[in-house]
This record gives structure tokens, C-alpha cells and sequence, in this order.
């Protein structure tokens, strides 16, 4: 996805068509393609949905933008994109 298609307040998933696994620390949310180092505390879990919630202020990430995952706010590194789709409503 890129990130001129991200919208303020959308929900989106982290893609499973693939092996990922997903990363947070120091307020950063991070997600790398294969199994990675962590694969026990790094896998991606049923409903692993974040919310959007733009750019700006003090980011501890180059990029500067916010999301909301699994209740927490977190600064995304600009890869990100690439592994989330728009969560489609029926």
C-alpha cells in the first residue's frame, strides 16, 4: 500500500499471505518479511489490525507516523506500508 492511499482513523490488517513477523520497541512498531530472530513473541496474531493515525509531532522514527496496535500508540518505520491492506467491510 502506499502511503498516499493511508487515510486518518482507517482500520488496516498486517498482510498473511506471506511470513512476517512484527516487531515493538522503545514506541516503535516494526514489520519485516520471513520468520525472523523472534519468532515465538514476533508473529503476527488473528485480528493484528492497526488504525491510522497520521503524521506528525515528535516521532521516535524517522517518518513520522502514528498508529494505533493492539491498544497502544506507536511510531511505524516507513517499510510498513508495504505489508498492511485496508480492512474491507462487508
Amino acid at each position: 500500500m502506499k502511503v498516499a492511499d493511508l487515510k486518518v482513523g482507517e482500520l488496516y490488517k498486517i498482510r498473511s499471505d506471506r511470513e512476517t513477523h512484527v516487531i515493538v520497541r522503545r514506541g516503535v512498531l516494526d514489520v519485516h518479511l520471513g520468520g525472523g530472530v523472534f519468532k515465538e513473541t514476533a508473529k503476527i496474531r488473528p485480528f493484528s489490525h492497526l488504525i491510522y493515525l497520521g503524521q506528525g509531532g515528535e516521532a521516535p522514527c524517522n517518518g513520522g507516523r502514528w498508529v494505533s496496535y493492539r491498544g497502544t500508540k506507536l511510531c511505524v518505520y516507513p517499510n510498513v506500508w508495504q505489508h498492511v491492506v485496508l480492512v474491507e467491510y462487508e
